[in-house]
């Protein structure tokens, strides 16, 4: 079997001439061996796994069955439901019963944890649909009795953690939340924000006392008396334009938590990203991924980490690389609480090319951490990752002719054409040979030089990104 190492097929012959070429000369010919031995395994495992479409057609929120991974519901465009008890092998479609534009999307499902076949549906329309025999049929939640006009795109359909039978709900244009004692069958206004727009509400797992909410204008909300009063603790982007999707809560700690940023005019930056906190909301910092633009994120435990995953999303699609928002079809990973991301959306099947590629959703399913996977609602279809902390995106492509790079003490020295970088800022990524991200920033195209931490001695992938190209290159310590 032959592999290639970019244009190179790394045979035996091959694989000599790179060494020699590119690998520093005074190593002997047994570490150089071992070298690409490692290069070639961790290269090759790279595409191990992939994202799989399991439903080709536009989707936008989904839950599982708490009793039953295999059972998932997805909502879809219009008044489309999808349904699986085989872990998406097979589906059956359904619809809510009600009059619906092909512009209505469900975003929101939730499965009560005693009663399964009780599930609540929401999203960008007027209703809160409720269906008694796991998804089938649908009725009208909220009757005539002082409902809105629902418009709830962002995740706001969610429950008391210790009881499902209560479950709160928002609406993005009243700016009212809603509680429910009873799984739907009757609801109560419990406040009324003072937000332009309401996108997000979370409860947090170990207090039903506690929720955050998040609203347009960047403003984060909180209260400690199970939504009655609120109080704004933080606004972390001022811009009109922006929202605040989802929130999610650390399965290690609930004082921990994460939220994204979509934002819709370039002009307005610096824009989107992620936010973490470790107080309970009180105080949020960015954890990376600025001025991207992202609509949801999902974490779970990674040993004594919080693995998380973003993915983008923003409405202006501009390919002006001066006025384009980064976004659509972005799928990043990190194994340690937000300190350092990846990207984990090479393998994507995002054709045909000129569809949106927003994600609306991501979530972990599955009966124990081993067997869980991650599925994903996007308006390209609906995808699975089934080993979601196994897969590692590294370098593909692998040039030497026109970029070579170096390390002297705490500097990465990056040597590559000013033709190759074609943006006006390109991102610098460095990779040990087990495939793990050591290194990850975003610098200036005119920038050579790159101060980084201290790394152990050894040898490194380096790879440079610039718009749709990739370089990579062997680089040691």
């Amino acid at each position: 079997m032959v592999f290639y190492f970019g244009a190179f097929p790394l045979d035996s012959e091959n694989a000599l001439f790179i060494s020699q070429q590119y690998i520093n000369q005074r190593l002997s010919m047994r570490i150089v061996t071992i070298v690409l031995i490692f290069l070639i395994v961790g290269i090759s495992s790279t595409f191990a796994q992939t994202w799989r479409r399991i439903i080709d057609a536009p989707t936008y929120g989904l839950a599982a069955n708490p009793k039953n991974p295999n059972v998932i519901i997805v909502g879809g465009q219009g008044r489309t439901i999808y349904r699986t008890e085989d872990a998406g092998k097979t589906w059956k479609t359904h619809y809510l019963g009600f009059q619906s534009t092909g512009n209505t999307k469900l975003t929101n499902i939730y499965i009560h944890a005693r009663d399964t076949n009780i599930v609540l549906a929401g999203g960008a329309f007027p209703y809160i649909m409720r269906s008694m025999d796991g998804g089938v049929n649908w009725q009208d939640s909220f009757g005539d009795n002082n409902k809105p006009i629902f418009a709830t795109p962002g995740e706001t359909i969610i429950s008391d953690p210790h009881n499902p039978d209560i479950v709160y709900t928002g609406d993005n244009n009243s700016k009212r939340i809603f509680r429910t004692p009873d799984a739907g069958i009757t609801w109560d206004t419990i406040a009324t924000l003072d937000v332009p727009s309401l996108c997000t509400i979370a409860v947090r797992p170990d207090s039903g006392n506690v929720l955050l909410a998040g609203a347009s204008t960047g403003l984060i909300l909180k209260s400690i008396d199970s939504g009655k009063t609120w109080r704004k603790t933080a606004q972390l982007r001022a811009f009109q334009d922006v929202e605040v999707p989802r929130i999610v809560f650390s399965q290690h700690t609930p004082q921990t938590a994460y939220l994204i940023i979509a934002y819709f005019n370039y002009k307005n930056r610096p824009s989107g990203g992620v936010y973490k906190t470790t107080d309970g909301g009180e105080n949020w910092l960015p954890t990376g991924l600025q001025d991207t633009s992202f609509w949801t994120v999902a974490t779970r435990k990674f040993g004594s980490q919080d693995e998380v995953f973003v993915g983008g999303f923003t409405d202006e699609l501009s390919q002006d690389p001066l006025s384009k928002i980064p976004g659509p079809g972005y799928v990043r990973r990190s194994q340690d609480g937000g300190n350092t991301w990846v990207a984990i959306d090479n393998s994507i099947d995002w054709l045909p090319i000129e569809t949106n590629k927003n994600i609306w959703m991501m979530k972990f399913i599955g009966d124990t951490p081993e067997t869980e996977k991650l599925y994903m609602a996007t308006e390209m279809g609906f995808f699975v990752l089934d080993s979601p902390s196994d897969i590692d995106e590294n370098p593909s492509e692998v040039c030497f002719s026109d970029y070579s790079a170096t390390i002297s003490k705490s500097t990465l020295h990056v040597n590559i054409s000013s033709e190759i970088i074609t943006t006006p800022q390109y991102t610098i990524e460095l990779y040990d040979l087990s495939g793990r991200l050591v290194f990850e920033a975003t610098t200036l195209h005119f920038v050579r030089e790159i101060a980084i931490p201290s790394i152990s001695k050894g040898v490194y992938v380096c790879q440079i990104t610039s718009g749709k190209i990739k370089k990579s290159v062997v680089v040691m310590k």
